[in-house]
């Protein structure tokens, strides 16, 4: 049990905020929040939260891990007038460049930035198409090694040949299985 003291929280649906209260944390569920609410029970530990704001975790809904080291590019990409031209001309050149460090690192790097912005959970849609077989186990383990909560995907696509769309729908389906796996196991499950 965690009990978060002298917070002003915050909660979106139905919107309601409280000032000065503590927060129960009961192992997943939030059990109480109100003035001097920690007082009732035994916390294995304390947070004093110094009057900040805490609120629930914010989820992004749409990400592209792969883009992770791509922050300040100087690249000539050309014109690009539409959005077809922007994914030919810089990011299906971006994804074709990603190897398995280069995309752990992506993977750690987004899931840094997002949970210094409140975010929880995280939605992914992959593509690396010279690093498809056990692409997204390594986006896993940068989920997992921060400590953020994912899903994620393999792009399923002819524009890289019927090889490359075979493999694609493979790692979709072989990490699908893997994921089932392990909620079924019970053991600690942060991404599927």
């Amino acid at each position: 049990m965690t009990v978060i003291k002298n917070a002003n929280a915050m909660q979106f649906d139905p919107p309601q905020t409280w000032e000065g209260v503590d927060i129960v944390i009961d192992g997943d569920t939030i059990a109480e929040v109100g003035r001097n609410a920690g007082a009732k029970y035994t916390a294995e530990k304390e947070i004093d939260a110094g009057g900040k704001l805490v609120y629930p975790g914010m989820v992004c809904s749409h990400h592209h891990y792969y883009s992770g080291m791509a922050r300040g590019i100087m690249a000539n990409v050309g014109p690009t007038p539409d959005f077809v031209s922007v994914l030919r001309n810089l990011w299906w050149k971006v994804d074709r460049a990603q190897d398995e460090e280069s995309l752990y690192y992506c993977s750690i790097i987004n899931s840094i930035d997002a949970i210094r912005a409140g975010t929880t959970a995280v939605i992914d849609h992959h593509a690396s198409p010279n690093f498809i077989r056990g692409s997204l186990d390594t986006i896993k383990r940068g989920f997992t090694d921060a400590g953020l909560r994912g899903m994620t995907c393999y792009e399923v696509t002819n524009r890289n040949g019927a090889e490359g769309q075979r493999e694609g729908i493979e790692e979709n389906i072989a990490f699908a299985q893997e994921a089932e796996k392990e909620k079924q196991s019970g053991e600690r499950h942060l991404v599927e």
